[in-house]
């Protein structure tokens, strides 16, 4: 019973810090989208590339559009159970101790191998009919 307290908050504190670091990665990506703002698209193009995608914006500019295909692995885990018992005799004489012990163990392992992940993410960038970047 133990284990699955520990186990728990061990689930509870990983997911913790896996939000944390995501809303940090959250923060520097709006970062540097903000930072292409009022700049020309062809800085833009000129730093990332040339778009995955174009589109009309209905007012006269762009709606460029960068996709990329992203993995992530995560981490195998095995889990192993341990169930026995364990019974005996011991004798004492002279201050020695003989004994017999019988043991039955039986160990179970459950493994469950690294899943990988795979899904696209999307970056637009909004071009006013003058070629500025206006929102993204």
């Amino acid at each position: 019973m133990k284990t699955k307290t520990i186990l728990k908050q061990t689930v509870k504190t990983v997911t913790i810090i896996l939000i944390i670091f995501s809303l940090n990665g959250c923060v520097s990506v709006n970062k540097v989208m903000d930072s292409w703002t009022n700049h020309h698209y062809s800085e833009l193009i000129g730093s990332w590339g040339p778009p995955t995608q174009v589109y009309d914006d209905g007012n006269g500019g762009r709606i460029l559009i960068y996709a990329y295909n992203r993995t992530y692995t995560t981490p195998g885990t095995s889990t192993t159970t341990t169930n026995g018992y364990g019974y005996g005799t011991a004798t004492a004489y002279d201050n020695y101790i003989w004994g017999n012990v019988n043991t039955t163990t039986q160990s179970t392992t459950t493994y469950n191998p690294p899943q990988t992940y795979q899904y696209s993410a999307y970056r637009m960038f909004y071009i006013n009919k003058n070629g500025y970047v206006y929102k993204w």
